[in-house]
């Protein structure tokens, strides 16, 4: 099989670790990781790339639902494969049962990873680019004020505390600098640090071609991803065009 993946750079370092053991030929894209803080805009940006694509079987992509914005992709001659995941820390945790497990209590908890160090940015939280550092800024731009809400709403807390930073690590992955640097900014920023050990699980089995219908959603030629308010199963495919038609 051939395949074109579609990826986040933040995933870089976690895609060359498992491509090494795919059967399979890949020929691999990567977007910007600051294009999450604009969700229609990475929207457009994935459904140019899937548009464009050619010579391959099956377009993969290294995306949840990602803020919404795989929601609506369109499959076109070939079908789309993408992990069953609201974000990237299901993907970095190896399933959504352990991403809920480690974050039921305060889904906005912060996470960080290599990639996101090392594409610019300090952690994710709730589905949006977080900066760290920021509020020197939020003040200059908007007021001490409207800052100090600004900054309270993108510092959630749960029971009055601060919710700690986590740094997904793979073992596969040497990531000591970054780590370092996380847990400095979490510091700074008067957030616990805690470490959490990944998993190339889903990022292996999107590039080996396993693809079991409850970790996996393929959209076949015609359809479309849509979200779905079912944890579980996070996207669905609507009915290819031709279908609908019918």
């Amino acid at each position: 099989m051939t395949y074109t993946l579609i990826a986040c750079r933040m995933f870089k370092h976690e895609i060359e670790a498992a491509a090494a053991s795919s059967p399979h030929a890949l020929a691999i894209e990567y977007l910007d990781l600051g294009e999450h803080a604009r969700p229609a805009s990475l929207r457009r940006k994935l459904q140019e790339r899937i548009d464009a694509a050619t010579g391959c079987d099956a377009i993969l992509l290294a995306y949840g639902l990602c803020g919404r914005a795989t929601d609506g992709l369109t499959a076109r001659r070939v079908p789309l494969v993408l992990p069953r995941s609201h974000d990237c820390g299901g993907i970095l945790l190896g399933s959504r049962q352990r991403f809920e497990a480690v974050f039921r209590e305060m889904p906005s908890t912060p996470f960080s990873s290599i990639g996101i160090i090392e594409n610019g940015e300090y952690f994710f939280s709730d589905g949006d680019l977080v900066l760290g550092d920021s509020y020197a800024a939020l003040v200059e731009q908007y007021g001490e004020d409207n800052a100090r809400y600004i900054y309270d709403a993108m510092h959630p807390r749960l029971d009055g505390e601060l919710q700690p930073v986590y740094f997904i690590s793979m073992p596969e992955v040497p990531a000591a600098a970054a780590r370092e640097t996380c847990r400095a900014r979490a510091q700074a920023d008067g957030r616990p640090f805690r470490e959490l050990t990944g998993d190339l699980r889903l990022i292996r089995m999107l590039l080996s071609g396993e693809h079991p219908a409850d970790e996996f959603l393929i959209v076949p030629p015609g359809a479309s991803i849509r979200q779905t308010g079912d944890w579980n199963r996070i996207v669905d495919a609507t009915p290819p065009a031709h279908t609908q038609e019918a």
